[in-house]
């Protein structure tokens, strides 16, 4: 944004007005990007669990979710107290 004293208030007003709607936009895709990254997880973590409760390894597992393998046998050791 240049800066030109030579603005009107209104166009001043205008300019701002220009500039927070850009910025709520911004915002407001990095907060539904994060919402998607977060239910991914969230998916990835979920079919996990259910793979180990069908008895898949969690090396398998970790695979094929593309969870790390500590996460993974993390929630292997929930299931198996679980059950």
């Amino acid at each position: 944004m240049t800066h030109n004293t030579n603005l009107s208030p209104a166009e001043k007003w205008d300019r701002a007005k220009e500039l927070v709607q850009d910025m709520a936009e911004e915002i407001a895709q990095e907060r539904a990007e994060e919402a998607f990254e977060e239910g991914t997880a969230q998916k990835a973590v979920e079919t996990a669990r259910n793979f180990l409760a069908m008895g898949i390894p969690p090396e398998k597992v970790a695979q094929g979710t593309g969870l790390p393998l500590a996460q993974v046998e993390s929630l292997w050791q929930e299931t198996a107290v679980k059950a």
